[in-house]
């Protein structure tokens, strides 16, 4: 089992082992067929395996060889998400792993115009963030995914900023990450995504999860 950990704390083994879930098939119904996509925050290619196994061509962008290195079928792109510029764009950009809740209005910010730079402009931006919500009622969480036991706890809150504990358990092994968020509601999305030429079009799942984008300047 590999020991790696990513410098924002995701170790290797552990997102070898939890399963794709439902994000891959709610892109999937959400694009059109064959469509180029390029994957923000890729990690080892859980989603980008079923992606193109669906038919699409994925670009997968993570910032640590060490995870690209266990994608296959796609382009890969080791680079800072927050600084990527490719110089190309795509019918699809997908930024999953709640990439959007970032605790600061000048990294969302950055996630939204590194989103814009790569889409077409008839082009969709696929986010996944915390249900609109659910941050401020949490306080402890414990769940399974596939062989992956999960444990949240919520350290601390300071206005709209949540401090969370994830402690996860594989095969005899525990990691725990601490990282800082935030709720992002219609309502903020809605007042943050012009400045980066996107507006909110609508809801892929009935709690507001997965979100469509699209540049403003594109048709509804």
């Amino acid at each position: 089992m590999s020991d790696h950990v990513s410098a924002d704390g995701s170790p290797l083994a552990l997102y070898l082992a939890i399963p794709a879930g439902d994000g891959p098939t709610i892109v999937h119904d959400a694009v059109p067929a064959g469509a180029s996509i390029l994957e923000l925050g890729s990690g080892p290619g859980r989603m980008t395996r079923v992606l193109i196994a669906l038919g699409h061509r994925v670009t997968a962008v993570d910032d640590a060889e060490e995870m690209l290195a266990h994608v296959t079928g796609a382009d890969t792109v080791c680079a800072d998400v927050l600084e990527l510029d490719l110089g190309r764009r795509f019918d699809v950009v997908l930024a999953a792993s709640q990439l959007v809740n970032h605790p600061t209005p000048e990294d969302r910010r950055r996630v939204l115009d590194v989103c814009r730079r790569h889409v077409h402009d008839h082009g969709d931006v696929l986010v996944e963030r915390y249900p609109p919500g659910w941050l401020a009622e949490v306080e402890h969480v414990t769940n399974r995914i596939g062989p992956v036991s999960v444990e949240l706890q919520i350290v601390e809150r300071r206005g709209d900023v949540v401090v969370g504990r994830t402690t996860y358990e594989l095969a005899g092994r525990t990691w725990t990450q601490e990282y800082e968020t935030a709720d992002i509601d219609d309502e903020r999305l809605a007042a943050e995504a012009p400045a980066a030429g996107l507006r909110l079009v609508e809801h892929l799942t009935d709690d507001g999860r997965w979100i469509r984008l699209r540049p403003v300047a594109a048709p509804s």
